[in-house]
C-alpha cells in the first residue's frame, strides 16, 4: 500500500506533490495535539467582607433633610469670622460701605468668579411627599387632615401654570437648592432657617396660633409665611401639621366682612399675604374663600375718603383711617401681589393707585413714612412694592437703591426697627441684583447666620427699638429672620415671574367700588 501511494505520489507533479504533503503534515499534527490532554488550574478566589454588615434588602425612608443637616459651610465669611469657628475674614471689599459703581453682574447670572467662591455644590433633596401640594378641604372650621399628591394639585414647576407655578414653584427640592447656590446663599444659611422652623413648630400653641405682642394674628402670618417661604405645605413631612395648623387658625381669624378679628391692619396684611402663598402653593378651596373676603376687605379700605389727596391709594392702622402710611401700604401690596401670582384676578386700579400713593412719598432718592423723604426703612419698602408693581427700571428707584446701597448691616444698631428694615431692604436689594445683591448679601447673611440663639430662635437686635417689647415675643424676629435668610429662593427676581393666569370672573373676588 506504501509502494502504490509513493508511486502515486510521484506521478503528480511537483505542486501537486507539495500540496498533499501539506495536507498530511497538518492531518498528523492535529492528531497529535488532539491526544494532548490540557489542564487549566486556576487560583481559588474566597470573598471575603470585613467592617459593617451588608445593608437590609429594603433600606429605610430617606431622610429628605438629611443633606441640609450634615454639611460643612465653605463659603467666605466677614470680619472676625462671621460666627463659624475657624473660618477667616472675608466679603467684598467696598469702601465706607457704599455700593460698588461698576454693575459688573446681572442677578441672573450663575457664573462665579473664581476668586471668590461663595458654596460648595447644594444638593437638591426630592421627596414624594413634599413634591405634592395640599388640597385643603372642608368648611372655614374643618379643615381636613393634609392628603398628598392628589392628581390635579400637584406641585408646578416655576413659571408654569399650575399649583406651585408662578413665582412659587423654586421654594421646593432641587429648585431650591439651584436658587441657593445661583444666588450666593448656602449650607450655613439653610441650617439657620431649619433651626429657625423647628422653633417655630415647637412653639407653636394649641390652636395654631403663635403669641406675637399686640397681634397673634400678626405673629401667627409671619410664621406661616417662613414655612410657606420654604416650600412647606400641609404635605411636608416635617411641617405638615404644624402648618395646617396654623392656616386653619388663620383662616378662622378673617371676620365675616373679611377684616381680621383684631381689626388690625399690620394683622390684615400680613394675614392675606399669608393665605395668597398658600393658596398659591396648594389651590385649596378652604383657603379660597377666606382669602377672597379679606382681599375684598383690602380693596374697600384702600378707597375709603382721605383728609389730604397724598394719601389716596394707600392705607393706615384702622379700616377708616383717613391717612396712610408707608409701612401698612407695604404689606397690603405685596399680599395683593401675591394674589395675583396665585392666579386671583387683582383690579389694576388698585396697584395704580397704591404706585401713585408711594411715589406722593417720594423726596429725593427715598421715600418716606407719611410725608415725602428719604428714611431707610420706607424706602426699602417702597423700592420693593415699585419694583413688584413694574418699576425697576425708573430712574427714581435705581436712585433709592443707591441710597440703600449705602446703608450697613449692624446688629447693634441703634433705635429703629432694623429687622424689619431688613426684612424690606434684603428683598428690595435682591430685585436689584448685580453689585447692589452682591454687597448687600455678603452683610445681611452673616451677620444673620452669627446672630441666631443657640435654640434656633432669633432676639432682636438688642439696642433696636424692637427690643422693648418684640423681644418678649421671639415669633416676630424669628419668622422675619428666616423669611430674609429664605430670600435666595422665595420670590424669584422680578423679569423671571411668570403670572398664573387669572381665574374666571365667576371664581373672582368682587371689585369695590
Amino acid at each position: 500500500m506504501t509502494k502504490n501511494f509513493v508511486t502515486w505520489l510521484m506521478a503528480l507533479t511537483r505542486m501537486m506533490r507539495y500540496v498533499v504533503i501539506a495536507v498530511l503534515f497538518h492531518v498528523l499534527l492535529l492528531a497529535i495535539l488532539g491526544s494532548i490532554k490540557i489542564i487549566a488550574i486556576l487560583p481559588k478566589i474566597v470573598a471575603k467582607f470585613e467592617g459593617a454588615p451588608l445593608p437590609p434588602a429594603t433600606p429605610a425612608e430617606p431622610d429628605p433633610f438629611l443633606a441640609y443637616r450634615e454639611f460643612e459651610y465653605k463659603g467666605l465669611t466677614q470680619g472676625g469670622g462671621g460666627g463659624t469657628p475657624g473660618k477667616g475674614p472675608g466679603g467684598i471689599p467696598t469702601a465706607a460701605g457704599i455700593t460698588p459703581k461698576e454693575y459688573r453682574a446681572s442677578i441672573l447670572q450663575s457664573e462665579t468668579p473664581a476668586a471668590e467662591p461663595q458654596v460648595g455644590e447644594v444638593i437638591g433633596v426630592v421627596n414624594e411627599a413634599e413634591s405634592g401640594a395640599s388640597r385643603l378641604e372642608g368648611s372655614l372650621g374643618g379643615m381636613s387632615t393634609p392628603t398628598v399628591g392628589l392628581g390635579e394639585s400637584s406641585m408646578g414647576a416655576a413659571g408654569v401654570s399650575g399649583p406651585g407655578g408662578g413665582g412659587f414653584g423654586q421654594r421646593q427640592g432641587p429648585m431650591r437648592a439651584q436658587a441657593l447656590q445661583k444666588y450666593q446663599g448656602g449650607m450655613e444659611t439653610e441650617r439657620a432657617v431649619l433651626a429657625g422652623l423647628r422653633w417655630l413648630k415647637a412653639n407653636q400653641r394649641m390652636d395654631g396660633s403663635w403669641h406675637c405682642y399686640k397681634s397673634d394674628q400678626a405673629g401667627s402670618g409671619l410664621a406661616i409665611l417662613a414655612f410657606l417661604g420654604h416650600g412647606e405645605t400641609t404635605d411636608s413631612p416635617e411641617f405638615g401639621q404644624t402648618v395646617n395648623k396654623g392656616l386653619e387658625y388663620l383662616v378662622n381669624s378673617i371676620g365675616p366682612d373679611g377684616i381680621v378679628v383684631d381689626k388690625s391692619m399690620y394683622a390684615q396684611g400680613i394675614v392675606t399675604l399669608s393665605l395668597s402663598e398658600a393658596y398659591g402653593m396648594t389651590q385649596s378651596p378652604a383657603v379660597k374663600e377666606p382669602l377672597d373676603r379679606a382681599l375684598n376687605a383690602i380693596l374697600t379700605i384702600q378707597k375709603v375718603k382721605k383728609m389730604d389727596a397724598k394719601f389716596v391709594g394707600g392705607w393706615r392702622y384702622s379700616s377708616t383711617s383717613g391717612d396712610a402710611d408707608t409701612s401698612v401700604t407695604g404689606w397690603m401690596i405685596m399680599a395683593l401681589k401675591s394674589a395675583k401670582l396665585a392666579g386671583i384676578a387683582v383690579p389694576e386700579e388698585a396697584f395704580d393707585m397704591a404706585s401713585r400713593y408711594l411715589w406722593q412719598m417720594y423726596g429725593d432718592g427715598g421715600f418716606g413714612y407719611d410725608h415725602p423723604a428719604k428714611a431707610v426703612v420706607p424706602t426699602a419698602i417702597g423700592v420693593l412694592c415699585q419694583q413688584f408693581m413694574g418699576h425697576s427700571d425708573d430712574e427714581r428707584i435705581r436712585k433709592a437703591l443707591r441710597f440703600l446701597g449705602k446703608q450697613k448691616v449692624e446688629w447693634e444698631t441703634e433705635g429703629g426697627f432694623a429687622l424689619y428694615g431688613w426684612y424690606y431692604q434684603t428683598q428690595a436689594m435682591f430685585q436689584g441684583g448685580g453689585s447692589y445683591w452682591a454687597y448687600w448679601n455678603q452683610q445681611i447673611r452673616n451677620t444673620m447666620v452669627k446672630s441666631q440663639a443657640d435654640d434656633g430662635h432669633w432676639p432682636t437686635p438688642p439696642k433696636s427699638s424692637e427690643a422693648t417689647d418684640l423681644d418678649k415675643t421671639p415669633v416676630y424676629a424669628t419668622a422675619l429672620s428666616a423669611l430674609i435668610l429664605e430670600v435666595y429662593y422665595r420670590y424669584l427676581p422680578i423679569y423671571q415671574i411668570s403670572e398664573r393666569p387669572t381665574l374666571t370672573s365667576a371664581a373672582r373676588p368682587m371689585e369695590s367700588n
